[in-house]
């Protein structure tokens, strides 16, 4: 009876690849790498969505400057099987608000609690 070893047969050899295992941890380091390498992705300028929505927020317009740092805002939502997932939203939305490095969190709060289940 004659017996031959194959690439599979042989211990810590997978079959197929020149170095044993090496072919998963790439796709395991590259998939990590997107997964927590990468912050929502929001297409606005958050500095300047927090400027206007506070002003909003205080009863005062930035008018014409205003309208699309509030579409940036307002235009974050979240839905599932096309129904709006209003707490999902409000989340994203402080999110977007807080990305703004020198935004004071108590007042991305304050305008998040007044419009982040709104529609804009």
């Amino acid at each position: 009876m004659k017996t031959s070893v194959h690439a599979a047969d042989r211990p810590g050899q997978a079959e197929g690849n020149a170095v044993p295992g090496r072919g998963k941890k790439l796709v395991c380091a590259v998939f990590a790498a997107c997964l927590f390498g990468s912050g929502p992705a929001f297409a606005g300028d958050a500095c300047k969505s927090v400027l206007c929505m506070f002003g909003k927020l205080t009863g005062n317009s930035g008018g014409s400057a205003c309208s699309s740092a509030e579409r940036d805002y307002f235009g974050i939502l979240v839905k599932k099987h096309g129904n709006i997932k209003w707490s999902k939203t409000a989340t994203a939305r402080l999110s977007y608000l807080n990305s703004c490095p020198g935004a004071d969190r108590s007042y991305t709060q304050q305008i998040n609690a007044k419009f982040g289940t709104v529609r804009g």
